[in-house]
């Protein structure tokens, strides 16, 4: 005889009510967050792609930031040498300019002019520290107060640079290291030390109204010495933009894996919001059409077919 039993009905019910519950709370869970799971166990079988998945991506957005900051300081040399270029230039074209005219009554202020503002090039700052100054960043690379001690004649040019010759370098890449330093010497000391030879002659023999032999030599010399000064600014000026092209393009393949990688990280660990809405209501009908079933199996007794 089959024997019938509403006390277990009711529990398979009960049972079956429970495991709803618990699907629909993490059904819940899922639409309020937008994650599959707040624990790694939740997504076992993704667990381990998902872990190096974001440390991919951790490390991703580190070499973006810093390929942007040394981006920042690249575009920031760029205008120092053209600033240093412009103060040569400016230079050069005034000397031809007091050379044409046989006057060497301005000689004097455009060297200062041109002392000053290479002065200020081969000490930019950024962020607090001296861009030109190699590793001591901290120490100013290009020291003499004016252009009377630059001509001071006891002390070589060499002696007024104090960067060290150590080029700034920094690994953008996991397997790319890029030294985009440029120094003070490397980039000032050639047209220096044209100003302090041309200041040494001017403090022993001061540039003439109308200019001598001798006055016409050294500046005919000169122009010549910041001909091959423009020349090494130049060739400065296009390292540098290939070491800014260089980083640009590593930042906009970073940043194309960058997509990539959160992409692959949204697929493992994010819901589909429309299934998951889709999956919450269809639960919450289960749950209710339990809890019906539940109520009906409380009002039926054995009693009622006796």
């Amino acid at each position: 005889m089959t024997r019938i039993s509403t006390l277990s009905a009711q529990q398979a019910v009960v049972s079956q009510m429970l495991r709803a519950q618990a699907q629909l709370a993490d059904d819940q869970r899922q639409v309020a967050t937008g994650y599959k799971s707040d624990t790694f166990k939740g997504i076992a079988r993704d667990a381990s792609a998902l872990i190096s998945a974001q440390a991919i991506d951790s490390r991703t957005t580190q070499f973006i930031e810093l390929g942007q900051q040394v981006g920042a300081v690249v575009s920031i040399q760029d205008t120092a040498l053209s600033g240093i270029y412009d103060a040569a230039k400016g230079l050069r074209d005034s000397i031809l300019g007091s050379l044409a005219n046989n006057s060497g009554r301005t000689v004097s202020v455009d060297l200062d002019s041109a002392f000053v503002s290479g002065k200020a090039m081969l000490n930019t700052r950024y962020a607090g520290k001296f861009l030109f100054a190699g590793a001591r960043s901290d120490v100013q690379p290009f020291n003499p107060a004016d252009i009377s001690t630059l001509a001071t004649v006891a002390t070589p040019i060499a002696d007024f640079f104090q960067n060290s010759q150590q080029k700034a370098q920094v690994r953008i890449e996991q397997n790319v290291i890029v030294q985009h330093g440029v120094l003070a010497s490397d980039m000032g000391l050639d047209m220096m030390a044209s100003i302090k030879r041309m200041a040494e002659y001017d403090a022993a023999t001061p540039f003439s109204e109308a200019l001598t032999p001798a006055d016409r030599a050294i500046l005919q010399a000169e122009v010549a010495n910041l001909d091959n000064v423009l020349s090494g600014i130049i060739k400065l000026q296009a390292n540098n933009g290939f070491v800014a092209n260089r980083i640009e393009s590593v930042v906009i393949r970073q940043e194309a894996l960058e997509n990539v990688n959160k992409q692959l990280i949204a697929d493992l660990s994010e819901v589909d919001m429309a299934e998951a809405i889709t999956r919450f209501n269809r639960d919450q009908l289960a749950i209710e059409a339990s809890y019906s079933l539940i109520r009906q199996l409380s009002q039926i007794s054995l009693l009622n077919f006796l």
